[in-house]
């Protein structure tokens, strides 16, 4: 999705605030952001620029809007997109992304994934809408959504309902493998085909309710592995059969 000039990656830097632990042990706030500037400095010498920096007070709708929105817009077009969370434990991935459902969160605090998954099927039913309005047939749809697990270099299947859990010293069946053109793709993966944006949640949450965790110095409940949440769009567009006419 990237134009002349520009890149078809981009970093955003998410600055969380302190939590009541780290306030307790009288730990202090080392970054500033330069106003009107993407830039982050760090104590009174250090300075990084991103694409995109967000302060202490940025709400989760525009992190997705300024992040993720146009991203989504771009499945719709054809093109593939990835969202990728990188920092330690503790910094706040599992909020941003969204995938925290051990605990209770407002609309107002769901992360990016529940709010990609909402944009998603509301462009599927905007676009079936609009083509009904010019009396012409719509495109057809179909979402499948997959979910791994890296742990200790084994991949799991998070969808997988026969994976003991407990048993994760097993070797996983699933095979990486890398096509002619240095694409990544994986076989033996549980692809659950999808239905509604309920029901994709309902996937997300359970996928993610089997994640393993495991305390931490800095983060009592830390995710202790690396998650692969993946949404596949398929459109097809049905082209109106033409007219037959018949010369005598």
């Amino acid at each position: 999705m990237a134009g002349q000039g520009d890149c078809c990656v981009k970093v955003a830097v998410r600055i969380r605030p302190q939590l009541s632990k780290e306030k307790i042990e009288g730990c202090h706030i080392c970054t500033s952001v330069t106003p009107g500037e993407p830039q982050v400095l760090l104590g009174k010498d250090k300075a990084f620029t991103y694409d995109f920096v967000f302060d202490l007070d940025t709400w989760q709708e525009q992190i997705y809007s300024t992040c993720v929105s146009k991203l989504i817009e771009g499945c719709f077009e054809g093109y593939n997109a990835t969202v990728l969370a990188y920092g330690q434990t503790g910094a706040g991935k599992t909020y941003t992304m969204g995938t925290g459902f051990d605990t209770v969160t407002s609309e107002e605090e769901q992360g990016i994934i529940p709010r990609a998954i909402a944009h998603l099927f509301r462009g599927i039913d905007e676009r079936k809408r609009r083509a009904q309005e010019k009396g012409v047939t719509g495109p057809e749809f179909k979402v499948s959504a997959q979910f791994l697990e890296l742990y200790n270099e084994e991949i799991l299947d998070l969808f997988d309902s026969t994976r003991d859990p407990d048993a994760r010293h097993r070797r996983s069946n699933i095979k990486i493998h890398e096509d002619a053109n240095g694409g990544i793709y994986t076989t033996g993966v549980t692809s659950r085909l999808i239905n509604s944006q309920e029901e994709l949640i309902q996937c997300l949450k359970q996928g993610a309710l089997s994640r393993t965790t495991a305390s931490t110095q800095m983060n009592v409940q830390s995710s202790r592995s690396h998650a692969i949440f993946t949404i596949h769009l398929c459109q097809m567009r049905v082209c109106a059969q033409p007219d037959l006419v018949r010369c005598s």
